[in-house]
């Protein structure tokens, strides 16, 4: 649809491509694992989006670690936190420590949040719930214990097949 016949309840979307994003990495505690993908804004997969806790890497759209996954760690070793599952981004304005608080959720689970910075541009939009996807899960000795996702509150992602 061209921008200037764009309503405001139309729907927005951003494709994204992937790229394997797997690596690995040795630490005291034995060898860290990441498995998961890298997004990119063009087929060619020559424009990566990376990742930013401080704020959102386009208008409207993260791509960040998911904060506070540590004090979860029992829900973040549940399938729903695997790289490549949908999570959904809640507000939570009741919070007592963040009125801008958005909870990360997979399966109806909490699992963590987004990180404060970003929150605090995102929530605004109100009581929307946003969605997200597990771009990248890091594990050490086989046990996840951090989560990257790449997500939007308004934005909807169209992720392209790989081929």
């Amino acid at each position: 649809m061209p921008a200037d016949n764009r309503r405001a309840g139309d729907e927005i979307r951003l494709p994204v491509f992937l790229g394997d994003g797997g690596c690995t990495v040795e630490v005291a505690d034995g060898t860290m694992v990441g498995v998961g993908f890298k997004p990119f804004l063009d087929e060619a997969r020559t424009v990566e989006l990376i990742e930013d806790e401080e704020s959102p890497v386009l208008p409207g759209v993260f791509f960040t670690r998911v904060a506070g996954a540590s004090f979860h760690d029992d829900a973040l070793r549940l399938a729903h936190f695997a790289a490549g599952q949908h999570v959904e981004i809640r507000p939570e304005p009741a919070n007592p420590l963040d009125r801008n608080a958005l909870a990360v959720f997979g399966g109806g689970v909490r699992v963590g949040y987004i990180p404060a910075p970003i929150s605090k541009v995102l929530a605004p939009s109100g009581t929307r719930v946003g969605r997200g996807t597990v771009m990248m899960e890091w594990s050490t000795n086989g046990v996840r214990h951090d989560i990257w996702i790449l997500g939007s509150m308004r934005v909807t992602l169209a992720f392209a097949s790989e081929e």
